[in-house]
C-alpha cells in the first residue's frame, strides 16, 4: 500500500494549535471558573460522528477533567478507557529535548557543538552541514535540515508498512534524509525537521553510551512517576498500545502493528493524556528541574520566530497566543493517531487529548474541530 500522498501535511498539520461516554472524573469550583462546559457531552458527540475514541485530560488549581467516549477497539467494541496508551507522535519531541538538557546540565552534551563532533564520519558525510550544524539548531528547527518525513513523499511510511515486524529506530529512519540537499545553511532560517530529532537520538546514544530510552526511563519516566510512558518499540513490556485507525480507498487499517515497532527520537514515546500532561506541566513550571534546565527550555531567549503569525518554537514545544491568551503547545500526528497536548500559562491548565483515527480527511476534520472547541472553552 503506498501511502505518500494520503499522508500530505500530516506531521505539519500539527504545528499550530490554531459513541456513549466510557467513564470520566471531574471536579470544579464554580466560584473561580465561567459556567462548566460539558465536556463528556461535548466528547460523546464526537465519538458518535467520524472518531472512534477520544480521551480528554484537563488539569488546573481550579478545575479537573478525565474522561473518554466512543470505541478503542472497533473489532471487538473494547469502550475507551481513560488511561488508553497511545503514541504520542510529534508531541514526545519535549521528551527528547528534556534529556538533552537534562545532559548539558550534567556537562555531558554542548548543545553548540557540530554533530560531526558526536557523529561518526560515515554518517554525517552524507548529511549536508553537518560540521557547521549544531544540535541547538536541530532542536531549535533552525538547522535547515531536509525532513525525512515530510519531504520523502512517504518513502518512510512505505517502508514501515511494507515490513512491519522489523524494529525501527533512528538509523532506520535517517537513511531517508541521507545525501539530501539542505533547505538553508544553519541558523538561516526556520523549518520543521523531523531528521533533527532523529540525529539528535544519535547524539545522545554517543553521549551515553548506550540508546537513549534507558536513560529517558531512569531520569525522567520512573522519578517523575509517568508511569504510562514507554519509549515506542523498544519497551514493549508495558502494556499494550490502543488501536489506531487510517483510512485508504480500499480498507480501514489498523496501524498498531506498525507502531507497536516504531521506536525513533522524533516521537519516542506511547502513553496516556494524563502523564502526556503531566509532563508539558512538569516542563513549563519547572518545578522538578534545576533553574539552567528550565531555563535553557522555557525562557523567553529559547524561543525562536518560525515566521509563522506569533508562533514560536523553543526546545519541543511552540509557544503561540490564542484568543488573547498565551498557550504552550506541540501536538503528534500519526498514521493513525492524533494528539493535542498544550498548556494556558494564565489558568495553570495543563490538557492532553489523544484520538486513535489520523491521516484521512473526514477524521482529521472531526478531531481538530473537536480541538477548536476545547480550546475555545478554555482560552476565553
Amino acid at each position: 500500500m503506498k501511502v505518500n500522498n494520503l499522508l500530505s501535511g500530516m506531521i505539519i498539520g500539527s504545528l499550530a494549535l490554531a459513541v456513549a461516554g466510557c467513564g470520566s472524573e471531574h471536579k470544579t469550583n464554580n466560584d473561580l471558573l465561567p459556567e462548566p462546559f460539558d465536556y463528556q457531552a461535548l466528547l460523546n458527540a464526537a465519538a458518535e460522528g467520524e472518531i472512534p475514541g477520544v480521551v480528554l485530560y484537563i488539569e488546573s488549581p481550579q478545575f479537573y477533567f478525565y474522561g473518554a467516549a466512543g470505541m478503542a477497539d472497533l473489532n471487538d467494541k473494547t469502550p475507551m478507557p481513560i488511561d488508553a496508551r497511545i503514541p504520542n507522535g510529534s508531541a514526545g519531541k519535549k521528551l527528547t529535548a528534556l534529556l538533552a538538557a537534562m545532559l548539558v546540565d550534567q556537562q555531558k552534551l554542548n548543545l553548540d557543538q557540530p554533530i560531526s563532533n558526536y557523529l561518526p564520519a560515515e554518517m554525517t558525510s552524507r548529511v549536508a552541514n553537518a560540521a557547521s550544524m549544531t544540535i541547538r539548531q536541530m532542536l531549535q528547527h533552525s538547522a535547515g535540515l531536509f525532513d525525512y518525513l515530510n519531504d520523502s513523499n512517504g518513502a518512510f511510511y512505505d517502508a514501515v508498512v511494507a515490513e512491519p515486524d522489523s524494529i525501527k529506530t533512528d538509523v532506520f529512519a535517517l537513511q531517508f534524509a541521507l545525501d539530501q540537499p539542505a533547505n538553508f545553511a544553519p541558523g538561516q532560517g526556520w523549518s520543521y525537521s523531523n531528521t533533527g530529532y532523529i540525529l539528535t537520538g544519535l547524539v545522545l546514544d554517543q553521549v551515553l553510551g548506550t540508546h537513549h530510552s534507558q536513560a529517558m526511563r531512569q531520569q525522567i519516566f520512573e522519578p517523575l512517576g509517568l508511569h504510562s510512558l514507554s519509549y515506542g518499540g523498544l519497551e514493549k513490556s508495558y502494556a499494550p498500545i490502543a488501536p489506531g485507525y487510517f483510512h485508504t480507498a480500499d480498507a480501514v487499517l489498523n496501524t498498531r502493528q506498525y507502531y507497536q515497532n516504531i521506536g525513533v527520537a522524533d516521537a519516542p514515546v506511547v502513553g496516556n493524556a494524563k502523564d502526556m500532561a503531566n509532563i508539558l506541566k512538569f516542563i513549563v513550571e519547572g518545578k522538578q528541574f534545576s533553574h539552567s534546565i528550565h531555563q535553557l527550555l522555557m525562557s523567553d531567549t529559547s524561543f525562536v520566530s518560525t515566521g509563522l503569525d506569533t508562533l514560536s518554537y523553543s526546545y519541543g514545544l511552540f509557544k503561540e497566543s490564542i484568543n488573547g491568551k498565551q498557550v504552550i503547545h506541540h501536538g503528534g500526528r500519526e498514521l493513525g493517531y492524533a494528539t493535542y497536548n498544550f498548556y494556558i500559562p494564565d489558568t495553570k491548565t495543563t490538557v492532553a487529548m489523544l484520538v486513535n483515527c489520523n491521516g484521512y480527511q473526514a477524521c482529521d476534520d472531526a478531531h481538530n474541530a473537536l480541538y477548536q472547541k476545547v480550546i475555545g472553552a478554555l482560552t476565553q
